[in-house]
């Protein structure tokens, strides 16, 4: 019924819908549905942060970043929400909850005012 080796991150499915922590997502499609790791999920329509939609997200082109960054090809995102005004395009994760774009250094999603980009 249930697909075990997708419980340890918390999402599942019985292959009909979609579940995070035993709580149905609504609008997920389970027979697509692909569990990206670090809390994100996306099926061919939605991407998903802890259960819940993210809105605006395009799954064919999210990817997820080490430290809860992920971005797409429009937006970056931070424990799934966005980080709105950040470059896409130059963004990408340093580590141990460090990131940058061309313009900033981010630290744990928020802006680092001391630090430049680097």
């Amino acid at each position: 019924m249930f697909n075990h080796s997708m419980f340890e991150s918390g999402y599942d499915n019985d292959g009909i819908h979609v579940y995070y922590r035993r709580e149905r997502i609504n609008l997920m499609t389970a027979i697509s549905f692909e569990d990206l790791g670090f809390g994100y999920a996306r099926d061919p329509f939605h991407v998903c942060f802890a259960g819940h939609i993210i809105n605006g997200a395009h799954p064919d082109s999210f990817q997820v970043l080490a430290g809860a960054y992920a971005k797409d090809i429009f937006h970056v995102y931070y424990q799934g929400e966005k980080m709105p005004g950040l470059m896409a395009s130059t963004f990408v994760s340093l580590g141990n909850g460090y990131a940058k774009d061309s313009l900033n250094v981010y630290y744990y999603g928020r802006k680092a005012e001391y630090l430049s980009s680097i």
